[in-house]
């Protein structure tokens, strides 16, 4: 059985190592940006059950990417895109998906987890603020 806080913990503690961007594995009241916080996934279904053979199941989670509550500007559109893997050829840092992709199983939490899409890039609205930021939708192979 899958521990849902272990895997969104571990996937947290993932993107933080690798990418400096500190990332939360558990919904917060409020936030301060910049930050990413994971969370049950918004596309598809949040389970997806017989999906293998083996009786595994697909855990849809999101990665909710907030650079600023402010307009965006040139800078934190730069990070915004380095997060979502987007080059600009300056070599501003590790992306969101390499990081995930460095263990894919999070510290063998799950059996694996692949970065599927990006989107909402712009304005996201988290706990009734409108932020600058992008949505991660991670798929998840679990037991």
């Amino acid at each position: 059985m899958a521990d849902l806080v272990a895997i969104t913990n571990a996937l947290a503690a993932q993107i933080t190592q690798y990418t400096g961007l500190r990332a939360l594995g558990q919904a917060r009241d409020q936030i301060t940006p910049p930050c990413a916080v994971v969370l049950p996934g918004r596309a598809g279904p949040f389970l997806l059950y017989g999906t293998t053979m083996d009786e595994n199941f697909t855990l849809n989670l999101m990665v909710l990417v907030l650079i600023t509550d402010a307009a965006p500007v040139d800078a934190s559109q730069r990070a915004l895109d380095a997060y979502l893997g987007i080059d600009h050829g300056d070599g501003s840092g590790q992306s969101i998906p390499a990081a995930i992709l460095k263990d894919p199983s999070l510290g063998g939490t799950v059996e694996w987890c692949e970065p599927v899409t990006a989107d909402a890039y712009g304005r996201v609205e988290y706990g009734g603020i409108i932020y600058f930021g992008a949505r991660i939708s991670c798929n998840c192979g679990c037991i």
